[in-house]
């Protein structure tokens, strides 16, 4: 199997019954029993203590068989190569065997397929010459704990929102955009997610489940926990907390009429790959995005000479939004959008400019293959097609679901586009956002044993999607951009080059919030270090309320530039703000947030961040931001006001 960079072939060792495989930046090592007991990520160890199993037989508390020596209970390696490992362990207790089957791919996601079942009888004992106590088969609780060390996990995000119900009846009430940021100090309970990922600034340790699937938990709106116990914090799954539904009838020496209880999920320790010294690997102007332009790309920038002016500012990549494609997302290009798409390429290769095209998560109803696919590859909730977003030329577009057939068109238009045309690489707008779907034509939601249809997350298919996409623009030498908002696909992330986040953000900051920055929800979303993808930060501008300068104070705090979105400002603003950093060695320094430094104002409300570089006679320099988080206004400060210890 072709690995591609920045990834390394899947390495596994075993001692004894243990297994540890290792990728790029992160070693995961499982037990005797199939569970993680190590997770690091970039040499750190995340977990407080191994994975485990807490469960209940007809009220006592199961103990599970640990006679490992005689190979009764054992992990074992299923299969290997370059691309994946996939280890297998078994459990047993008194009247139940507990199956687990990791599958770890060379970009560190586990998929894990997890099965409960009843013990069952020996063949001797089938024919009576062993002895067979009656027993009944109730199994009252099966939870999987994850103890995570406390100072590795301080921060959290989660999808989709919900509130968190504390452990003292309150409720932190969702909000309208999003529960990222600091765990709170108790411990919490929420419903089911798709993700969940717990971290810091670095590294975490990432969740995901597709589908609530005869998950049973007492209260549907605890069904995941955070348990504060001394120096870790629990993440709790609570798969039942009842005998399941299915195993219907006499619980005693039911062994051929309850079949195995299954569940599938898997776990991601952050970063993904490792995050490029200099992170701000371009100089990008997306154009058209917010700030609208009128008529077409190819007469706008062939006016004025606006081609050069992209040169005379230090754009290096040019991002064009959604109406360079008269239809949508549409891999079967108009004449008119081939020649323009050819144009505009050739003017900026001309100038040294790499050109990236929209592509989002929709089917346009002007496209030649609506009529034949719409109802096979769009998101389904409740019969309904969701989305329809009006664009121009007038059209209007509905969500689809990379769990069907679209994902190959997608992926074989991207390919063709890019070597008829000569694009540089793909913007993609929401594409990672798993979205809820019970479009069963194309293999989305299940039937519960009442025959209600249930909605399911597309994760795997999304993650397949973005590595076949990742495969063929690499190899062409392309990049691919994401943005995505509300959900930080961590299974998606390693397939991308770059981050574009902030847009839910937008919609408090520009009708004049008046709350101070929300730091730790900042760090959780923006910052792209913990996930190991450089990132961008969205500034859509309404001024006087909310302005381009502010959101590059709110992002140069946390390492990151924004975009600009016009060929006039903010790019002839950001043109200044790429020449500093341009002149610093950022390669050569070392960032010093400030959640990291040691800097201190006289004033509680101003950050101060900063590059430190230090030259091979010993003498340092600074490239530092000093922002005030608030939306008062502070007095001007002078250099001895802002203290530091270097």
């Amino acid at each position: 199997m072709n690995i591609p960079a920045p990834f390394l072939p899947v390495r596994v060792t075993s001692e004894a019954l243990t297994h540890t495989v290792s990728l790029l930046e992160r070693t995961y090592t499982f037990g005797a029993d199939g569970l993680l007991s190590s997770v690091r990520s970039q040499g750190i160890e995340l977990l407080h203590a191994p994975v485990r199993i807490v469960a209940e037989e007809e009220g006592e508390a199961s103990a599970f068989d640990d006679n490992y020596a005689e190979n009764e209970s054992e992990s074992f390696i299923q299969s290997r190569d370059d691309g994946q490992a996939v280890i297998c362990g078994t459990m047993q207790s008194d009247r139940f065997i507990v199956n687990i089957c990791n599958t770890v791919g060379y970009d560190g996601c586990i998929d894990i397929n997890f099965s409960v079942m009843l013990r069952g009888k020996t063949v001797a004992q089938v024919f009576g010459i062993s002895g067979n106590k009656q027993q009944k088969y109730e199994l009252d609780k099966l939870w999987l704990e994850i103890p995570l060390k406390k100072e590795a996990v301080e921060l959290l995000h989660m999808f989709p929102n919900s509130d968190l119900q504390l452990a003292d009846g309150r409720v932190k009430a969702q909000d309208s955009l999003s529960m990222s940021g600091r765990i709170p100090d108790e411990s919490c309970g929420m419903p089911h997610k798709a993700m969940l990922w717990l971290g810091n600034e670095e590294r975490g340790f990432g969740f995901y489940s597709e589908s609530d699937e005869n998950w049973q938990p007492e209260n549907p709106k605890r069904a995941i926990e955070l348990v504060h116990e001394g120096d870790s914090i629990i993440l709790r799954i609570r798969l039942l907390d009842s005998q399941p539904s299915s195993w219907i009838g006499d619980t005693e020496n039911a062994v051929y009429r309850f079949l195995p209880v299954n569940y599938r999920f898997g776990f991601c320790a952050t970063p993904t790959k490792k995050f490029p010294k200099n992170p701000y690997t371009h100089n990008a102007l997306h154009l058209d995005c917010g700030k609208k332009i009128q008529g077409n790309y190819m007469d706008f920038l062939a006016e004025d000479n606006r081609f050069d002016r992209l040169v005379q500012k230090g754009v290096t990549t040019l991002i064009l939004h959604e109406k360079w494609n008269k239809s949508q997302n549409c891999f079967e290009l108009s004449e008119y959008t081939e020649k323009q798409i050819r144009y505009i390429c050739d003017e900026c290769h001309r100038r040294g400019i790499k050109v990236l095209t929209y592509f989002g998560y929709e089917i346009s109803t002007i496209a030649p293959i609506w009529q034949e696919l719409h109802k096979k590859v769009t998101v389904r909730t409740n019969s309904e097609m969701i989305g329809g977003w009006w664009r121009v030329p007038f059209q209007r577009n509905y969500i689809v679901c990379y769990n069907s057939e679209y994902s190959n068109i997608f992926v074989e238009g991207v390919a063709c586009i890019m070597d008829t045309c000569h694009t540089d690489g793909i913007y993609l707008d929401g594409t990672a956002l798993p979205q809820f779907c019970k479009n069963t034509e194309h293999g989305c939601g299940y039937y519960d044993k009442d025959g209600n249809l249930h909605g399911t997350y597309p994760i795997l298919a999304i993650r397949e999607h973005f590595r076949r996409l990742y495969e063929i623009v690499e190899s062409r030498g392309g990049e691919i951009n994401l943005h995505c908002s509300s959900c930080l696909n961590f299974t998606a992330v390693p397939y991308v080059h770059g981050l574009w986040l902030g847009e839910n953000l937008q919609f408090t900051l520009m009708h004049g919030n008046s709350e101070d920055v929300n730091l730790d929800y900042f760090r959780t979303e923006y910052i792209g270090r913990n996930m190991g993808v450089p990132a961008e930060f969205i500034a859509y501008e309404n001024r006087p309320i909310w302005r381009f300068e502010t959101a590059t104070a709110c992002a140069i705090l946390h390492g990151i530039l924004p975009r600009p979105n016009d060929i006039d400002f903010p790019l002839e603003y950001m043109s200044k703000i790429w020449r500093a950093f341009d002149s610093f060695p950022i390669e050569q320094s070392e960032f010093m947030p400030y959640w990291k430094n040691k800097a201190d104002t006289a004033h509680p409300k101003v950050k101060v961040s900063y590059y430190r570089s230090r030259a091979l006679d010993g003498k340092e320099s600074l490239l530092a931001a000093v922002v005030n988080i608030s939306p008062a206004e502070v007095k001007e400060m002078s250099p001895s006001e802002v203290k530091a210890n270097y």
